[in-house]
């Protein structure tokens, strides 16, 4: 054999190595498909969006099973990551279909022999294939856009049939919208039954899941969080212009443990389609009554739960102030962030961050903004 034969022999089992190392040490990873049935939901009486008929929906996607390489993964009962490739038949009288690219996490709520029982939140981007026009499509207000957001809560069962197969079963409630970028943005809402099979080609056992090496309790309770955000919204006119919304929030926290914590805070926004258009239609009187009326202050308390570098935040806020605060549709509201959280800079414990949030009033969601910020 020539030494150029060998050496090509030496990289494919150097490869194959590789591979089978990879393999030995990745963490489960899981083919999962789904079957939708459900219904649009007329979540307020101005939706003119076709509501109640039986639709079906399909997804398929991968989720990576972790077991305990890290010890929040541990803490957190071994929460599953995916990513899936979801699809409604809306219906004709619905904005047609809707796909959506959903990355996803299942965080456990009972484990107990083969059963599990999950709670699944997503959030991703989605497109729709006949969304509002004035001409073409007058009849439908429920989304003005083709691009929109997905977000996707999921409560099921899963049973484990062996070591490489498991059905699943459950509710979800599935959201389209755009957050208000292009009108009308009355959003859909599908909720909705599901059934559907995941297949791993590495068996999963108990004894994969490692447990955790340190101590779930905070050597460190409190801290601070800085947040500044930008959301553009259309606001009143149907393909109008676009108008910035600039908020920032400044909170302190509490670690009930290394994976959860409270914040306690306070939310400001300034809205510029409330300045411009309470201008021109003269409810204002001049322009720093029209940057108090679209000035906006609140109060909020919010649980984040975290998973190694990323937190999932739910929020509530009460508007306050007399002469700001003015153009709210409810006096509450409540948001839902995710955020990235990168190394500490320098040899200083202040760690950047960013993220998306998305805010609602009720069942009404008004912008969706992308965030930067930093914890102290």
């Amino acid at each position: 054999m020539q030494n150029r034969d060998v050496n090509k022999l030496k990289k494919h089992l150097l490869i194959l190595l590789v591979i089978g190392r990879f393999a030995a040490t990745a963490q489960p990873l899981s083919l999962e498909t789904a079957l939708y049935a459900g219904a649009v939901w007329r979540h307020t009486p101005k939706l003119t969006t076709q509501t109640g008929e039986t639709l079906w929906g399909q997804e398929i996607g991968f989720r990576l099973q972790t077991t305990g390489r890290h010890d929040w993964q541990a803490w957190q009962r071994y929460p599953v990551w995916g990513v899936s490739l979801l699809h409604f038949r809306l219906g004709d009288g619905s904005h047609g279909d809707g796909w959506g690219l959903l990355p996803h996490l299942s965080v456990p709520v009972v484990r107990a022999g083969a059963f599990a029982a999950f709670f699944r939140l997503g959030t991703g981007l989605a497109w729709v294939s006949n969304p509002y026009d004035y001409f073409d499509n007058p009849g439908q207000n429920a989304l003005g856009g083709h691009w929109n957001n997905v977000t996707q809560f999921r409560l099921g069962a899963e049973w484990r049939l062996g070591d490489h197969l498991c059905l699943n079963t459950g509710a979800s409630l599935t959201h389209f919208s755009n957050g208000g970028t292009n009108l009308p943005n009355f959003g859909i809402n599908i909720p909705a039954g599901y059934a559907g099979l995941a297949w791993s080609p590495r068996p999963i056992r108990r004894t994969d899941f490692l447990p955790a090496n340190s101590d779930k309790r905070s050597q460190r309770r409190f801290g601070g969080l800085l947040q500044t955000a930008l959301a553009m919204l259309e606001y009143g006119v149907f393909d109008g212009p676009k108008y910035p919304v600039w908020a920032g929030a400044a909170a302190g926290y509490f670690h009930f443990n290394q994976v959860n914590r409270l914040h306690l805070g306070v939310d400001y926004e300034f809205n510029r389609a409330i300045y411009e258009f309470g201008l021109q239609s003269a409810d204002f009187g001049n322009k720093a009554e029209a940057k108090k009326g679209a000035t906006r202050l609140a109060v909020y308390v919010a649980d984040e739960f975290l998973f190694g570098n990323m937190g999932v935040q739910l929020q509530m806020g009460l508007y306050v102030g007399r002469e700001i605060s003015q153009y709210v549709l409810s006096r509450q509201y409540s948001k839902l962030t995710v955020r990235a959280y990168l190394p500490a800079l320098f040899t200083t414990s202040l760690r950047p961050h960013f993220g998306i949030t998305m805010k609602a009033h009720q069942t009404t969601a008004e912008y969706i903004s992308l965030n930067l910020g930093l914890v102290l």
